[in-house]
C-alpha cells in the first residue's frame, strides 16, 4: 500500500474538510423555483441540481492547465456541496453530496452553468482556492 506524504493529507484536509470565507451568492429557499424556472427558460436541455452548504473551490492552475481551460472555453471553478435538496436527474439522492465539473458559465448569484448541467446554489456558502489535483483526488 502506498504511504500518503504529510503534505498530501493537509492538503486534501484543507480541501475537503477547511470552510474558506465566506460567499455571499446563492439564492434563498423560498426562491428556488423562481430560478429552476429561470434555469429551464435560459438552458432548456440542461437538468438542474439543487444544492445547499455549498464552497465554491477556485482552481490553482499552471499556464499550461489555463490554456486548456480557455481553449475549451471553461472557467477553473467548481462547486463541493455538501447536501443535494434535488436532483432532476436522478444521479443524486437527496442528502448526497456532490462535486461539480468545471464552470461553463455563472449568472444571477445563483445558478452555477457545467457542460451538463445547471446547479442551483442556494443559502450563502464558502469560498476557497484548491489546487487541482487536490480537487481532482477523489474523482
Amino acid at each position: 500500500m502506498r504511504q500518503i506524504p504529510k503534505s498530501e493529507i493537509e492538503t486534501l484536509t484543507e480541501a475537503f474538510a477547511k470552510d474558506g470565507s465566506h460567499f455571499d451568492a446563492g439564492c434563498d429557499e423560498s426562491d428556488v423555483e423562481k430560478y429552476r424556472a429561470k434555469c429551464h427558460e435560459l438552458m432548456p436541455s440542461k437538468h438542474v441540481c439543487i444544492v445547499k452548504n455549498w464552497t465554491w473551490w477556485d482552481i490553482e492552475t499552471s499556464e499550461q492547465d489555463q490554456n486548456h481551460f480557455n481553449s475549451n472555453s471553461l472557467y477553473p471553478a467548481l462547486i463541493k456541496a455538501d447536501c443535494v435538496i434535488e436532483d432532476e436527474a436522478c444521479r443524486f439522492a437527496n442528502g448526497d453530496w456532490v462535486r461539480t465539473s468545471y464552470l461553463v458559465n455563472f449568472s444571477d448569484n445563483c445558478i452555477f452553468e457545467t457542460n451538463n448541467t445547471v446547479y442551483l446554489l442556494v443559502g450563502s456558502g464558502n469560498r476557497k482556492t484548491v489546487e487541482l489535483d487536490a480537487a481532482m483526488s477523489f474523482f
